[in-house]
């Protein structure tokens, strides 16, 4: 489940004590947690919480930087780039001295919508990821590309679109995240863009047609599980979603509906 500690202005995270979430998700058998973070250095603090009840951290969200702050790799301002270049590379040093799994670029990379064409934002991003990788791969931290539906984003919203990115930068340690719900948007077929992403996928994130908890929409998600087994994939699955009615109830949902899926209790969760 993806969680932050903080009051964040995004309805598919849950809000409140990192202790109170890790507890319970731990009582109900999920053996991971993931972090939406403002601030870098409470990660490590963070993924201790998360040890203490037996939970790995398999990624660090960094979107709520780009909600509350405007932080945004791809701005046309120099001086907003350079400091979301700089928060990032603090999540980099953070999280590779916490051994967190990842860290996510999805919102922080931008809207791209400034540019008279989404070419113009991707070669900023390019050139901000490369710089970024080189970090990455030296702290053995992996970073985490997300495609996002077009509402929210003029770059990089399909599978295909971000492996033609991760062919650009060319960089060891850069993995895509997929997520069902932008991926029921932008994806003729989910299963198939799976596939097609195979090795490439460092991380993936679950909610249904509708953000709620799988279960709570129309996504077959014993085809989607399927689709991801055959990629080989061996990391953990994460639920961003609408926490709705109450975090327990969507936990425990999100936790049924994927145990039945995979029809194997021993499924990462």
């Amino acid at each position: 489940m993806a969680v932050t500690p903080l009051h964040a202005k995004f309805e598919a995270v849950a809000k409140g004590s990192p202790a109170e979430f890790a507890l319970l998700l731990s009582e109900l058998g999920y053996n991971g947690i993931e972090y939406s973070v403002l601030e870098p250095e409470t990660i490590i603090e963070l993924v201790r919480i998360a040890s203490d009840y037996g939970l790995r951290v398999p990624a660090i969200g960094t979107g709520l930087n780009y909600i509350h702050y405007g932080l945004d790799l791809t701005s046309p301002d120099e001086g907003v780039r350079a400091r979301t270049l700089n928060r990032l590379q603090s999540f980099v040093e953070y999280t590779g001295r916490s051994e967190a799994g990842g860290v996510i670029i999805g919102l922080i990379r931008g809207r791209g919508d400034s540019y008279s064409s989404p070419e113009m934002a991707l070669n900023l991003l390019a050139a901000q990821l490369s710089t970024l990788c080189r970090q990455a791969v030296d702290a053995d931290v992996k970073l985490f590309l997300e495609p996002l539906n077009r509402y929210e984003s003029k770059i990089i919203n399909t599978v295909g679109e971000a492996l033609n990115f991760l062919r650009r930068v060319d960089c060891p340690n850069l993995y895509l995240l997929l997520d069902t719900f932008h991926m029921n948007i932008e994806e003729p077929v989910i299963e198939d863009s799976i596939r097609v992403a195979g090795d490439k996928i460092g991380h993936f994130h679950v909610a249904d047609s509708n953000r709620y908890a799988p279960g709570m929409g129309h996504l077959d998600f014993s085809s989607i599980l399927k689709a991801l087994k055959d990629t080989g994939y061996s990391g953990y699955v994460s639920a961003e979603i609408i926490v709705k009615p109450d975090f327990e109830s969507a936990a425990r949902l999100t936790l049924n509906t994927l145990r039945i899926a995979s029809g194997c209790e021993e499924e990462n969760r």
